[in-house]
């Protein structure tokens, strides 16, 4: 989708395919956005989008894409192009196999701004991930505790700190990456490090007066 070169453009764009998959009954799901390929420095925009399900058969497959198809692309689009865009599915088992697609779908794919530089500006401050329906239910099974990489990257993902579990408030200011780097950073994956905690100021010195100018009471 080369004509998504902006957040308003991206979001709509987003927005149109989170209806269309609750419009065919899909209650809640993740959207993930890669700006790249795995082999390609120009630009083409993917919406990965993760919903609960079941293994869906070729000819149920088909019906079901020519609907979501015409829900989120314009008839024009259709016209021209035929009612054959395809639209890639992969039905994941096991546990190995959901997270291997997380990490997939969270990794980094704009990994220098050389690629498109004029891209980088339009999209700086993005929002990459984003969500819809309710998500209050017990989870169905949890990370194992030595997994801290892909649980710290979850959370990230969900706008939590990774060690307080509190909501991060991400500052719109670019920080040189050599200051970062005075900071000793801690690698999280996907391009996130974890500074150390920010120092309290020192408490505020006590004035002492001179010996024969003591304060009268």
């Amino acid at each position: 989708m080369p004509l998504l070169r902006t957040k308003k453009s991206r979001s709509s764009f987003a927005k149109k395919v989170k209806d269309a998959f609750r419009a065919v009954g899909y209650a809640r799901g993740l959207t993930f956005i890669h700006d790249f390929g795995e082999h390609s420095i120009k630009y083409a925009l993917h919406l990965n989008v993760l919903v609960d399900g079941e293994y869906i058969p070729d000819e149920r497959l088909d019906d079901l894409k020519r609907k979501l198809r015409r829900l989120i692309y314009p008839r024009s689009v259709i016209r021209k192009w035929g009612d054959k865009l395809d639209i890639n599915y992969h039905y994941r088992r096991s546990r190995a196999e959901i997270m291997h697609t997380l990490k997939y779908c969270t990794k980094a794919t704009f990994l220098d701004l050389e690629w498109d530089e004029s891209l980088a500006v339009a999209l700086y401050g993005a929002r990459y991930s984003n969500w819809w329906g309710n998500w209050k239910q017990e989870p169905k099974w949890q990370l194992a505790a030595s997994d801290k990489e892909t649980a710290a990257l979850s959370m990230l993902e969900q706008g939590l700190h990774p060690v307080s579990g509190k909501p991060i408030k991400w500052s719109k200011k670019p920080v040189p990456w050599a200051l970062v780097l005075t900071e000793d950073p801690v690698p999280l994956g996907n391009g996130y490090y974890l500074l150390p905690p920010i120092r309290p100021p020192p408490p505020p010195a006590q004035a002492c007066a001179p010996p024969g100018c003591e304060k009268q009471t």
